[in-house]
């Protein structure tokens, strides 16, 4: 299924920061995109995003599956701690969906495996970037995901 595009870009961005035991994700998705694939996803005709329960259920299942992130070559399953639309997004500009998710890494992290394939399925020109911070160090690096692509990225921020 295939959705029309309202916008002329497709894009999503995610702040990630590696603290000492944790690792806290931001990510910012158009919102009408996000709605048309959990929809399809869970076999809904149509989905009016809420920061309810069982929407941040949705999107976490989906998430989780599209965004891939590994620790030192370990899985670790994230906690959805937010969500919510953007209510700085100005009038007639597209709304925007974020979510806060949070790994707990007792021991802290060397080094950090990532594939980010969010709407990828939906859009030929998706594109989704994503900064990663160590906190400790305030080194920063930032990788570029494009649709079809289905390479993992390394980062080491030692």
């Amino acid at each position: 299924m295939a959705a029309a595009p309202v916008h002329p870009l497709h894009l999503s961005t995610t702040y990630l920061a590696i603290d000492e035991d944790a690792v806290f994700l931001r990510v910012r998705l158009f919102k009408n995109d996000l709605e048309a694939a959990l929809a399809a996803a869970s076999g809904l005709e149509s989905l009016d995003l809420r920061p309810t329960a069982a929407h941040d259920s949705l999107f976490l299942a989906y998430f989780t599956r599209a965004f891939e992130l590994r620790f030192d070559d370990a899985d670790v399953v994230p906690l959805l701690t937010a969500s919510g639309e953007d209510e700085e997004t100005r009038e007639g500009d597209e709304r925007i969906w974020w979510a806060e998710l949070r790994y707990d890494v007792p021991g802290g992290v060397e080094a950090l495996t990532i594939r980010a394939r969010q709407l990828f399925e939906w859009f030929e020109d998706q594109r989704n970037v994503v900064r990663v911070l160590r906190t400790s160090s305030g080194k920063q690096k930032t990788l570029y995901f494009a649709a079809p692509d289905e390479d993992w990225s390394e980062v080491r921020l030692d």
